[in-house]
């Protein structure tokens, strides 16, 4: 079966909750070996990750998947890791610089739940509270495109 097929299954059988994390990474481990064909195991990342831009934005918004794919790069020997290069610049090549740039940050940072520098820690995808000001911020524009009138929120 095409790797590109294997890995879109697996991520499929993982989303449904058919196959657990662990059996995701194994087969992720597996898949992306240095016994495995470049073209296959590239193939199989876009298939587990998606290709273009929708594949990156997914890795940012799924911490479990993220956390898969970098729980796998951190496990490559050293003397592998250098093969391994052409299938994450394949992959990560075809997405927008934004999400490149975002999913390097939430690596950087530990995950997407890990606060940014000098910020607590939140419920996972959220900040510790409210940024009344950065939210007021918004407000103009936001009634300018609704078309409604200034409404004060203090």
């Amino acid at each position: 079966m095409p790797g590109l097929i294997r890995g879109r299954a697996v991520r499929l059988l993982l989303d449904d909750g058919r196959l657990a994390d662990g059996e995701a990474a194994r087969l992720m481990g597996l898949a992306l070996s240095p016994g495995t064909e470049p073209p296959e195991a590239a193939a199989w990342i876009e298939g587990f990750v998606g290709s273009g831009g929708s594949g990156g934005m997914l890795l940012v918004h799924d911490e479990r998947l993220l956390a898969l794919v970098d729980g796998w790069l951190t496990r490559v020997p050293a003397d592998a890791f250098t093969g391994v290069l052409p299938l994450l610049r394949r992959t990560f090549g075809s997405y927008e610089a934004g999400v490149r740039r975002t999913l390097g940050e939430l690596v950087r940072r530990g995950g997407p739940d890990a606060p940014p520098p000098g910020r607590a820690a939140g419920a996972p995808g959220f900040g510790p509270g409210l940024d009344a000001e950065r939210a007021a911020a918004v407000l103009p524009t936001l009634h300018a495109l609704l078309g409604t009138g200034a409404v004060s929120y203090t």
